[in-house]
């Protein structure tokens, strides 16, 4: 049965190294979605055998340096992965902004995340496979739930989604 998660009950936590604050959507056996504040630079905490994606929600960019990697630039509404256990620094280009986050234990669980526009009045389905529908901007509408920024359903599997707004979906 689908959940809806409201962005407005979800509670900041510090970062397990303490050097931000997060909001945890769910966390499964495995698994879990949060979306981070990032008020500077920063350092990452360190997830040991945890794969990560990282999707900026907003602001001017962000550049995320892993060690023994090229910087890896990081635009709004661009999905990037990497290790969750190797050292990450984040470099911000601008002033705060948001990042969704998806974690997931490697080799028991693969998760995807695509970011989708709809236009008003249109509309598209989610994968059967969905997890998660995360309204990113504008609002969205599911059945008769409406989802504002930030809001999202957990479990909806394949329904249809109508803008106007950006979801970003999660598969698991």
């Amino acid at each position: 049965m689908p959940t809806i998660i409201r962005a407005a009950d979800l509670h900041p936590r510090p970062w397990p190294n303490g050097l931000g604050t997060t909001r945890d959507i769910t966390v499964q056996d495995g698994w879990l979605i949060t979306v981070a504040d990032l008020t500077g630079d920063a350092a990452f905490s360190h997830f040991p055998g945890i794969d990560r994606l990282f999707t900026l929600l907003g602001g001017a960019g962000v550049t995320l340096t892993l060690e023994g990697r090229p910087p890896l630039p990081c635009l709004p509404l661009v999905p990037a992965s990497f290790p969750g256990d190797m050292p990450t620094h984040c470099r911000m280009a601008g002033g705060p902004a948001r990042a969704f986050n998806v974690m997931a234990e490697r080799g028991r669980f693969e998760a995807r995340v695509a970011v989708r526009s709809i236009a008003a009045a249109h509309h598209i389905h989610s994968p059967a496979s969905c997890v998660a529908v995360f309204c990113a901007e504008g609002s969205l509408t599911i059945g008769d739930v409406r989802l504002g920024p930030e809001d999202t359903i957990l479990h909806p599997g394949a329904v249809a989604i109508e803008g106007p707004g950006v979801a970003i979906f999660v598969e698991i």
